[in-house]
């Protein structure tokens, strides 16, 4: 393939990734009122708190499944495992550490397999801590990428 068709596509990716940061950024204030101790939270509450979690997975997804790797295959890299993938960002300095990204992927799949909300407090709660470094992630990958796009 050629290189502008990977141009395309990182820069499709990083635009996707910032429109799902802006609806996380939201949904995050859209629920900041809410304590994870409350009795029984009312259905708006939960929707609120389900529509932030669902688009921190949404962008930990993109980020990592996506973003990066079409980082990677556009400095040519060979198309890799997720731990290729995070290396190579760790390498970059675009992400913390490959362990903080497995964490993030580990959290993501407690968010999609949480059918009945049983763990929605807990999660509430990582999801808030984790929020800062995940911005501030996003935008040291958002840097990277469009340094890339101007070589």
């Amino acid at each position: 393939m050629s290189r502008k068709i990977y141009a395309t596509y990182l820069t499709e990716s990083l635009a996707e990734l910032d429109r799902a940061l802006r609806h996380l950024i939201y949904s995050g204030e859209a629920c900041a009122d809410f304590t994870p101790d409350e009795p029984a939270p009312t259905e708006e509450v939960l929707a609120r708190i389900e529509a932030f979690t669902s688009r921190f997975a949404r962008v930990v997804d993109l980020m990592s499944k996506r973003v990066l790797r079409a980082m990677d295959q556009f400095e040519m890299y060979e198309a890799g495992t997720l731990l290729d993938v995070a290396n190579r960002a760790e390498k970059r300095g675009v992400i913390e550490s490959v362990d903080w990204l497995r964490e993030l992927k580990d959290t993501r799949n407690r968010i999609s397999h949480d059918y009945a909300g049983d763990r929605l407090p807990e999660i509430l709660v990582y999801c808030r801590e984790q929020l800062p470094r995940l911005l501030a992630t996003c935008k040291r990958i958002n840097e990277y990428g469009e340094t890339l796009l101007l070589r």
